[in-house]
């Protein structure tokens, strides 16, 4: 007998189910067409639509059945249910047409027209016509912002939209209003919604009652563009996205779901950050500067041939990057040599880098997913706020800390899907949530208990925590070392510092040492920091050494922009020391701008590339836009300089497998990227299809010039193909959410793939892992010790070129405890003058009750602006009383 599922019976056929689900969960996972519209297997069932109705018979000689909800109704053994009864049917007509009494027909203008969820429940249903004949119910509609339009008319009352947003993701500026038939969803008052997690409501909605504001302006339907699996470039979770284009153009970004990182949701920087590919910063052409500035035009062989003039010296260096794909770094690793390539980031960013690489890979500390966190049944976060840095990891931790204890719901007989009673049941008994930071951080409101302590405090804080763990005492139960060893699957949060980090490590190490399947996640500063800490090369301040001291005439910057990396006195004092400056980048950045020698490369949505994720995961996006003037990738240019250059033979790297095979025999700890994704078929027609197979268009687009069908662009490195032939996987290569008869992204719901994209690059091992060893206790700073505030909008260097989030970023502040700021004489508001190192910023002072005393905290990442040297001692140096804030 197979105690892992169970079988029901359904309209005569018998189907599979998990202990624990719903009926329409089974039904939904068995293939089977059931309408629905409350329903959403992240935020469970409120059974508010009844929609979802079904025949339940009280076993086999019951021929009458009673109709229930299937989403509030539980699966049990044996279980017989009909989905095509006439009764029932007729009850999913009646609740559709109820639905449509006062939605608008403006589906041809509607921008969710053809991947519309009610459009898809009322063909499902056959429902075609209504005796409605009054006047419709109208409202008028509220500006939320710079990334979503309100359309409140065609709200259907699913509940879908507030109990996401508040519910789940923890938003308080946003609900429902009103009662019965006469409902509102939006703001109190109209506003930009304020949640960094608002974008979902796009997705969230079975309907087009919330409107992605940006692809509205260049607006296409959903069977008219190219969509591309891809990995979110804003930050280190390496969230799973979905890139559509259409004409060569971008158009906008959807989730795609990965079921250990994003699930089903993206923050609203990964959703409308890609948009800086349309910015007017993104460079399109190479140009070549004379010692007099005058700027020369280079198309890309002039451009590679100019690139090939350094490579043909004995003194030239590169410069890797954070943002750059692994084959970019390592084409330019491989180019200059192991010993002439240096990590484009600063000592700090380095050493943090460093200690994860000896913590996942030597030590071999299980790391925890997104996933992971948001079943944890209890977590710490030690150093830094996870909602800035990782928005998704957050998201997961929110649910951890909302989430009824496993025991709570089992004493009170209630399921897990049941999400209002789930949450009712989680008031009385929360997971423990216990945040330990110099500064509040936005997870506070759903925290069981948040501490302020200075990061010297942390450590202190978190080897006590170690040596009770060693020593259990029952004399505190409510201690944090208590907590965590109550649980059965802890999760560590940690970030901001090396020490820390390694002291959280050891906090792991312990409680598996005591049989506790605790994880690890650590907080990293860019989308490849850990891809680019295994090339194991020395950070940017050791390549303006080289430079001082003579040995490097001649530079090469990948995709980085080193005004961020360093303080500009140092930097620019090396650069007066250089003979030639070459710049490949995406971007117009102050580094391409005193570029000798700037030339213009494929963005990640322009090239196929790998990055390597915060936990050690590989994994590969591929080409998304395909334009007439591409530019080429950077690994491309790097190959063909190369080759100019005499440095590689003249079939070096002639495919993207071979680049990959070249950087696997150089770096072992790459070598399982080889295994990502099969990287060719030999023909088009094995390959995963990009386009929809309802794609139109494809011979009059351009008949305005040519009557001819135009050739379907080539990716001979890619898996996937050009055109709309081919199978389509249930993997996480699949480029589209579709499935017959499920043309709204809510097929994603009913056939959510299993598979995790992507390769750990340190397989999980059973052993304990290795106990580290702490350094020793940093010297007391002298004055405030500045640490970095990193926000969701505002610190990425990529997405603050997007319009609509530009438009989210605040003004740069240095947060002070009060007492701090009044031994100063400061109050909030005042313009001061910060100085860290020999960097100095103008912030405006906002203070924070809760703040550690002796810390503050400045915001880094401001547009056209060096990053001072953080953390560090921080100087007030000048008061503006008189400047507006």
């Amino acid at each position: 007998m197979d105690l892992n599922h169970l079988h029901l019976d359904v309209d005569r056929t018998i189907i599979t189910a998990q202990p624990g689900q719903n009926v329409l969960e089974a039904c939904l996972s068995a293939q089977l067409d059931l309408p629905y519209f409350c329903w959403h297997p992240a935020l469970g069932a409120v059974g508010a639509c009844r929609q979802c109705a079904v025949k339940l018979f009280n076993g086999p000689e019951d021929h009458t059945g009673t109709i229930v909800m299937a989403c509030m109704t539980p699966v049990t053994p044996g279980m017989r249910l009909s989905i095509t009864d006439p009764a029932t049917a007729q009850f999913r007509d009646r609740v559709i047409e109820f639905v449509l009494t006062n939605h608008p027909h403006d589906c041809p203008v509607c921008e969710v027209g053809g991947e519309c969820h009610l459009q898809d429940m009322t063909a499902l249903v056959k429902h075609t016509e209504r005796s409605y004949r009054f006047t419709k119910r109208t409202h008028l509609n509220q500006d939320l912002g710079p990334f979503i339009r309100h359309e409140m008319n065609r709200c259907i009352g699913c509940y879908r939209c507030v109990r996401f947003y508040r519910d789940y993701a923890g938003g308080d500026d946003f609900g429902v209003f009103g009662a019965n038939r006469n409902i509102y969803f939006g703001r109190a008052t109209p506003g930009t919604l304020e949640s960094e997690f608002a974008g979902n409501l796009v997705e969230v909605c079975p309907t087009g009652v919330f409107v992605d504001k940006p692809f509205a302006t260049r607006f296409r339907r959903k069977w008219d563009m190219r969509a591309t699996p891809s990995i979110c470039p804003h930050c280190a979770v390496g969230c799973n996205i979905t890139v559509q284009e259409r004409e060569g153009e971008f158009r906008r970004v959807v989730n795609l779901y990965n079921a250990a990182l994003n699930g089903y949701f993206l923050c609203d920087r990964g959703r409308f950050g890609v948009d800086f590919i349309r910015s007017p910063a993104r460079r399109r052409t190479s140009l070549q500067r004379d010692a007099q500035g005058t700027e020369t035009p280079l198309d890309i062989a002039a451009a590679t041939a100019a690139l090939a003039e350094p490579l043909r010296t004995n003194n030239v260096i590169g410069i890797g990057s954070p943002r750059a794909s692994l084959e970019a770094n390592a084409a330019l690793r491989l180019l200059v040599g192991p010993a002439h390539f240096y990590a484009g980031v600063s000592d700090h960013d380095a050493d943090i880098i460093a200690t994860a690489i000896t913590i996942l890979r030597d030590a071999a500390v299980p790391t925890a997913t997104p996933a992971d966190a948001a079943q944890a049944d209890a977590v710490l976060i030690l150093g830094e706020d996870p909602s800035d840095i990782a928005p998704i990891l957050a998201l997961s931790l929110r649910q951890s800390a909302q989430r009824a204890t496993s025991e709570a719901l089992a004493i009170r007989q209630i399921p897990a899907w049941n999400d209002s009673a789930a949450r009712r049941s989680a008031a009385g008994s929360p997971t423990p949530l216990i945040i330990a930071t110099p500064m509040s951080t936005r997870l506070d409101d759903c925290a069981t208990a948040c501490l302020r302590l200075a990061p010297t405090a942390l450590l202190t804080l978190a080897a006590t925590i170690k040596a009770q763990l060693e020593h259990p005492s029952t004399a505190d139960p409510t201690a944090i070392a208590a907590i965590l060893c109550c649980a059965s699957a802890p999760v560590i949060v940690v970030g901001g510092d090396s020490a820390l980090m390694r002291a959280a490590a050891n906090i792991v190490t312990t409680l598996r040492r005591h049989g506790i399947a605790a994880r690890l996640s650590i907080l990293l500063p860019e989308t490849n920091s850990l891809g680019l800490g295994l090339f194991c090369a020395p950070p940017l301040s050791a390549a303006l050494a080289a430079i001082q001291t003579g040995h490097a005439p001649h530079v090469i910057v990948l995709e980085n922009d080193l005004h961020r990396r360093s303080e500009t006195g140092p930097l620019e004092h090396a650069f007066s020391r250089i003979a030639s400056l070459s710049v490949l980048d995406c971007i117009e950045t102050p580094t391409t701008a005193t570029a000798d020698l700037a030339i213009a490369v494929g963005s990640f949505a322009d090239a196929d590339g790998t990055l390597v994720n915060q936990e050690g995961r590989a994994q590969r996006s591929f080409k998304a836009i395909f334009g007439a003037d591409d530019p080429a990738p950077s690994w491309h240019i790097l190959r063909n300089a190369g080759i100019a250059a005499g440095r590689l033979d003249a079939t070096a790297w002639a495919t993207h497998r071979d680049l990959i095979e070249a950087m696997a025999a150089n770096l072992p700890d790459l070598a399982a990227c080889r295994t990502l994704w099969p990287h060719a078929h030999e023909g088009d027609m094995q390959r995963p299809p990009t386009l929809p197979h309802r794609y139109s268009g494809r011979t009059a687009v351009n008949a305005a010039s040519h009557v001819r069908e135009p050739q379907p662009f080539a990716n001979p490195d890619s898996p996937l193909g050009p055109t709309m032939e081919g199978p389509m996987p249930r993997t996480g290569l699949m480029p589209h959410v579709w499935s017959p008869g499920w043309n709204s992204v809510q097929a994603n719901l009913k056939f959510p793939s299993a598979a995790e994209p992507g390769v750990m690059l340190f397989p999980a091992i059973t052993r304990i892992p290795t106990e580290l060893p702490l350094p020793h206790p940093p010297s007391p700073t002298p004055g405030i010790l500045a640490l970095p505030i990193r926000r969701v909008f505002g610190s990425d260097e990529l997405s603050n070129l997007a319009p609509a989030v530009a438009s989210r970023v605040g003004s740069p502040i240095l947060r002070l405890n009060p007492a701090d700021a009044a031994t100063r004489g400061l109050s909030a508001g005042t313009m001061v003058d910060c100085t860290i190192g020999t960097t100095t910023v103008r912030r405006t002072i906002a203070l924070d009750p809760t703040m550690a005393a002796g810390v503050a905290g400045l915001t880094i990442g401001v547009q056209g602006e060096a990053n001072p040297p953080l953390p560090g001692s921080l100087t007030i140096t000048a008061s503006h009383p008189g400047e507006p804030s």
